[in-house]
């Protein structure tokens, strides 16, 4: 055995196959290294490939809301980004950014503008839909009006009648561009009562704001609702009515009373006669 160790050929055959494994071991761990440089690169590629989204979002409106009244434009747009896969993706969840139109340095009628945004990242392109709209701009007017009830009344019960609403407030501010402020006539509460109705009714009712047509003004009410609360009580004309047949119905009592009074005291006249006459007899004899 010890001359087999001795032999040249020995030692270059385990040379050889340490060799071979060595060599295994630097390939294999080279394809390792490639994969994991293959996955890196894909997910980088991933991160920075490009990527375009279509939001909805409020439309705010820079303007001195104290002075002026705006209408005629709508409350959200939509604004297409584009950019960086992650930065989309964060700015889609996140939305910090703000759309809005600048009204500031313009004066009172109609108005053609420009939507603007602020706060996107630099490295976002976007584009909105519509990119520009139209605006009315108006002066601002409050006015206190007092507030009308309206009750269906042909909905209480028959012998039965409502007295005057009770109102928890009994004024109301309505605030609209002048020209509608001006078409107003009142402000009316309508409360529908149930039908054949015995009782007091309470109800939250919405406030309208009317012309002299009829026709709902396009203003802003503050309160919108009131508590109304309507007492609906017997009718005072149905119990005058009762007593009076009361009084009629014991009218001929009376006279039945009065005619027998009258009847006794007759028969005791002639009682009385009859006996005298008797009296005058006797005495005579």
């Amino acid at each position: 055995m010890k001359n087999f160790w001795k032999e040249r050929w020995v030692y270059r055959i385990l040379a050889l196959v340490l060799a071979v494994l060595l060599f295994g071991y630097v390939k294999s761990d080279r394809m390792n290294s490639g994969n994991i440089s293959s996955g890196s690169g894909s997910n980088e590629t991933t991160l920075m490939a490009n990527k375009a989204k279509t939001l909805t979002v409020p439309l705010e409106l820079d303007v001195n809301s104290s002075k002026y009244l705006v209408s005629g434009y709508p409350s959200k747009v939509k604004i297409r980004i584009a950019g960086p896969s992650a930065l989309v993706t964060t700015t889609t969840n996140t939305q910090n950014f703000k759309v809005y139109v600048s009204l500031r340095k313009l004066g009172v009628g109609k108005h053609k503008v420009q939507i603007k945004e602020e706060g996107l990242n630099k490295e976002l392109s976007y584009s909105f839909d519509p990119a520009t709209i139209e605006v009315t701009i108006a002066n601002r007017r409050t006015k206190t009006f007092a507030i009308q009830p309206e009750v269906n009344q042909d909905a209480i019960a028959k012998g039965y009648e409502s007295k005057a609403a009770i109102l928890r407030s009994q004024t109301v501010s309505a605030t609209g561009s002048v020209s509608e402020i001006n078409r107003i006539t009142q402000v009316v509460a309508k409360i529908n009562l149930p039908n054949n109705t015995k009782q007091d009714f309470t109800s939250q009712v919405l406030l309208q704001a009317v012309d002299n047509q009829g026709d709902t003004v396009n203003v802003i009410l503050n309160p919108q609702t009131v508590s109304v609360t309507i007492p609906v009580q017997k009718s005072t004309s149905s119990s005058s009515s009762s007593g009076s047949n009361s009084e009629s119905s014991s009218e001929p009592a009376d006279n039945q009373r009065t005619k027998s009074s009258s009847d006794s005291s007759s028969k005791s006249t002639s009682a009385s006669s009859t006996s005298e006459s008797s009296d005058k007899s006797s005495e005579n004899n």
